[in-house]
């Protein structure tokens, strides 16, 4: 048979612990109880042989016997010898024919008082061999009816309310672990309506002990995330489609315009430079998310080696030097010789050219941007600022996220795709490091990256 719930199955594996414990404790009592009697009865029996030793010559062993007869009923005394006969009985004992066990009567002559529980016609007896002398014992019989009788009972209880127990345990078990894995169907409840698209239901409960808060915590958490995802994901692909709208719209009104009559050379030049400027544009967005598609399926490799950090800037400036002097912008180089780096070269070439090629963007003619870096202690330090518009501060928080343009107008004017910085966020912490930005609108802009001075 197949359990399909865990619930049941959780119940069921409660009801067969407790009646496996239960069993358990009841059959320890049950022993327990019967091992007590049967001292009881040997601590009695040796009491009474203490009590009614008698010697051969005693007138007054028949007149006793009988009052204990008359006390106790079936109990019966009887003297043997060493040769095994019976010197003096009791009268219920003439009326038997008692089994003798040698072994234990060799070893009550040699003064060791011996029990052994005997049978006849049904009924059990316990029989206790006494060391009157070294040549005569006693032995005593008592009845077991009573006391079996007795153990019968509590083990016919025990057995008649194990099955009641077990019940009353299924449907105990069957309530609290109902109550157990509550939390669980509100979270199976939940990811249902996650399956639906709905993902701004939460899980509220009180607490119902430490591991099941830990798993609501975590699973809200999870939600947080996912529709973080989600709506992130959404304004991406807004985004991407507004960003590739408006140069294909650029490139089809172009070319629609063209097309309605006739042009001079000059113009259909004028027209090609701007569907070149517009196929540029998509190229490089179609490069970026490319880039990040790979980012985020962990398939780049980063191709290590080590280099010094005042080539790669000074290759940097040299190839953007000329475009920040057409924009009357003076950029100032400031390095600390002998400082080497390991790490993916190209990659760490593009992420400071983002950030350069923003200063020149922002920063209005006669304006500077300084090209530092430095090694203190253990840290690699590289900054880049400006004395461009600068960046409102409620602005700073966002400026990493993918297609996020402070000024949209005048990014796109200049050719970019709101995904430069996104990029070389990444590539900054693919080497370990950090990046950190300063900014006062009206002032400038500073970005500082840190990396560990040594790389494996």
């Amino acid at each position: 048979m197949i359990i399909r719930t865990f619930r049941l199955r959780l119940t069921i594996i409660y009801t067969l612990v407790v009646g496996a414990i239960l069993s358990a404790f009841g059959t320890a009592i049950y022993f327990q109880y019967k091992g007590n009697l049967s001292e009881k009865i040997d601590s009695y029996l040796i009491k009474e042989a203490k009590e009614e030793i008698l010697v051969e010559s005693n007138p007054k062993l028949p007149s006793k016997n009988r009052q204990v007869i008359q006390r106790f009923g079936d109990e019966f005394y009887e003297i043997i010898d060493s040769r095994g006969q019976v010197l003096i009985t009791s009268l219920s004992a003439e009326k038997r024919q008692w089994p003798l066990d040698t072994e234990r009567m060799m070893r009550a002559f040699k003064g060791m008082p011996q029990f052994r529980t005997v049978n006849l016609r049904g009924v059990n007896y316990r029989t206790l061999y006494y060391p009157i002398s070294s040549e005569k014992i006693l032995r005593i019989v008592l009845s077991l009816e009573e006391i079996d009788d007795s153990i019968r009972g509590v083990r016919n209880l025990f057995l008649l309310s194990l099955p009641f127990v077990i019940m009353m345990s299924f449907v105990a078990s069957w309530f609290l672990s109902g109550k157990a894995l509550a939390p669980i169907v509100k979270i199976k409840q939940l990811a249902s309506h996650v399956r639906e698209g709905r993902l701004g239901k939460r899980i509220e409960m009180e607490s119902k002990g430490r591991e099941i808060q830990d798993l609501v915590v975590i699973f809200n958490d999870m939600l947080d995330g996912i529709q973080q995802s989600v709506e992130a994901q959404k304004r991406f692909t807004a985004a991407v489609s507004h960003e590739v709208r408006s140069p294909l719209t650029s490139l089809r009104g172009n070319i629609e315009v063209a097309l309605r009559k006739k042009r001079t050379t000059e113009e259909y030049e004028d027209l090609l430079k701007t569907n070149l400027s517009d196929i540029i544009r998509l190229s490089r967005i179609t490069d970026n998310l490319l880039f990040f598609t790979k980012a985020d399926n962990n398939i780049i490799e980063l191709r290590k080696q080590w280099f010094e950090v005042s080539h790669i800037l000074q290759n940097i400036v040299e190839r953007l030097k000329y475009r920040a002097l057409a924009a009357g912008i003076t950029i100032f180089e400031s390095y600390q010789d002998g400082i080497e780096m390991r790490g993916d070269l190209e990659l760490l070439e593009q992420a400071f050219s983002n950030i350069i090629e923003n200063a020149i963007n922002y920063t209005t003619s006669g304006g500077t941007i300084a090209v530092n870096s430095k090694k203190e202690d253990d840290k690699i330090i590289i900054s880049i600022n400006d004395t461009g518009i600068g960046i409102p501060e409620e602005e700073v928080p966002h400026l990493f996220e993918r297609f996020y343009r402070v000024n949209k107008e005048r990014s796109r004017k200049s050719g970019g795709t709101g995904l430069g910085l996104s990029i070389t966020e990444w590539v900054v912490h693919a080497h370990d490091g950090n990046i950190e930005v300063k900014s006062s609108l009206g002032v400038g802009s500073e970005f500082i990256t840190t990396f560990p001075a040594s790389s494996d």
